[in-house]
């Protein structure tokens, strides 16, 4: 099964001439459930985020599945939906947001604006994945093998494009990447070598039943298990990176 890049979706970016504010659109999912996030419109594209945002929206929300579907709407801007930029949502809240460089400002998605609409208008369509590390993108594969004799269930996981030598909390969920569920069974972290690759292979020991044909996800997290929680509560590394949606 592969395993996708997390968070995922669009922003439809819409001006109206009459009040000059700019009304984003909103449909991501793959966010920590329950987590805020601060978003903006910043000059440049996704592949170099080196200039300061010229578009500021209030954060935008998650439900407890992890999706965030809502419209927010920006300060006037007398020019319209500006090109030669790109939508940016950050780890954090505006208020805890920090600098570029710190863990609260990373990029968790980011879409290129494209040129399109009406004067400016729009709407435009801003498609919204976790940006590069290093010119590579996240990806690999997970597989499940169920012995039904010895009660156990093998998962073998492969990922490339992280971080080089980081450290990722991995479980096996209930619910679906796009509607995230309680952890049904929790797997040894997973670690990546100097260029980003890491491999998990782990045996989970007293497991009655075959994974189910749907209703289960596979979740590499950004941090390490360790970390990922706090007082029973997701913390900022809590946030999925990777997911595969389990299928018979």
């Amino acid at each position: 099964m592969p395993l996708r890049t997390q968070p995922t979706g669009k922003v439809v970016l819409t001006w109206n001439p009459d009040s000059k504010v700019v009304s984003a659109a909103v449909d991501l999912s793959g966010l920590t459930p329950g987590s805020s996030h601060a978003m903006h419109v910043h000059p440049g594209n996704c592949a170099d985020q080196s200039k300061p945002p010229s578009v500021p929206f209030p954060d935008i929300t998650a439900d407890a599945a992890g999706v965030a579907k809502q419209t927010v709407t920006s300060e006037p801007v007398a020019a319209g939906i500006p090109t030669g930029a790109y939508v940016n949502v950050h780890l954090a809240p505006s208020a805890t947001l920090g600098n570029p460089g710190q863990l609260n400002f990373t990029s968790i998605a980011c879409g290129d604006i494209p040129a399109g609409g009406s004067s400016g208008a729009g709407p435009v369509t801003v498609t919204m994945a976790p940006p590069s590390v290093a010119g590579m993108p996240p990806a690999g594969t997970v597989a499940l093998s169920y012995d039904a004799a010895a009660h156990s269930l093998h998962v073998d996981l492969t990922a490339t494009g992280l971080s080089p030598n980081s450290t990722h909390g991995v479980h096996i969920h209930s619910g679906s990447c796009t509607a995230q569920g309680p952890v049904v069974h929790e797997l040894p972290d997973l670690r990546t070598d100097a260029s980003g690759k890491g491999t998990l292979k782990a045996t989970v020991d007293d497991v009655t039943q075959a994974p189910p044909a749907t209703g289960w996800y596979v979740n590499v997290h950004k941090g390490p298990m360790a970390q990922i929680l706090s007082d029973e509560k997701p913390t900022l590394l809590f946030a999925p990176i990777l997911c595969a949606n389990v299928s018979g």
